[in-house]
């Protein structure tokens, strides 16, 4: 709630739990409380585009974070995220490099239909479509989750054998599970790399069990949004977009992220 130019009333997190009925939920209860502003963070971009637009409807300025829903360009304040088309590019890029002989590969992908799985997968098959040194064997549903992502590894290895040389996740849950399957199988040599950057996937870079991470800044997305409420607040000129930057985090620079 905000009167006199200030925030007189703070909600707290109301959370969707991924599940985009419930974040619809969610911005009912937002919309009965008369809410000036909400940030949210889309579970998929279709799924919770109903939320985005009915708070926008009822006149709640919206800032979405993080992943884009579809119609987020059109109704909403602004979105304050990364472009993960670029993240994607990154994470073939480093397979790229690490793996220049080439090989067999496999995406493990996050929750169909969020806007980060498509866009990812979009940056992947950007850089891997025509590089005839790498196989793609598939492109394998697995919703975020680690258990899914070392289900496909152990999978993959017993069909692939030697011929597996990476497996690309949508994120950092499943690249590190993919890895740990992947080590205790004696298969070190498969390059995993997924997108985050969160503490066990640093600690694993750390301790040489995986070899990069591309860190997204959830933080700095959200303290954006927050800047521009604070902006709006003071009458000033507000950005529609605001990009947050990925890092790849290998080795060489681990120590300044992990803290």
């Amino acid at each position: 709630m905000v009167s006199d130019g200030e925030i007189d009333d703070w909600t707290g997190v109301l959370d969707g739990e991924t599940d985009p009925n419930k974040q619809g939920d969610r911005a009912d209860d937002c919309i009965s409380k008369n809410c000036d502003y909400v940030i949210i963070l889309p579970a998929e971009a279709t799924g919770s585009d109903a939320a985005v637009t009915k708070m926008a409807d009822a006149g709640i300025k919206v800032l979405v974070v993080n992943s884009k829903t579809d119609s987020t360009d059109d109704v909403a304040m602004a979105y304050c995220g990364p472009d993960d088309v670029k993240a994607g590019e990154m994470l073939a890029q480093w397979v790229i490099d690490q793996v220049p002989d080439g090989g067999t590969y496999i995406h493990c992908q996050g929750v169909i239909g969020n806007s980060a799985q498509i866009q990812r997968g979009e940056g992947i098959e950007n850089l891997m479509k025509d590089n005839d040194k790498f196989t793609a064997a598939g492109d394998i549903p697995c919703e975020w989750q680690a258990d899914k992502a070392a289900n496909a590894a152990t999978d993959a290895m017993a069909k692939y054998g030697d011929d597996l040389v990476a497996i690309i996740c949508d994120n950092d849950d499943m690249s590190s599970a993919a890895q740990k399957a992947c080590n205790d199988n004696g298969r070190k040599d498969i390059v995993c790399v997924g997108v985050d950057g969160n503490p066990n996937p640093l600690q694993m870079v750390k301790d040489g069990e995986m070899g990069a991470t591309v860190l997204q800044d959830g933080p700095g997305q959200v303290n954006a949004a927050i800047e521009l409420i604070k902006k709006a607040l003071k009458g000033e000129t507000t950005e529609k977009e605001v990009m947050v930057s990925f890092v790849l985090v290998t080795k060489d620079n681990v120590d300044e992220y992990l803290k």
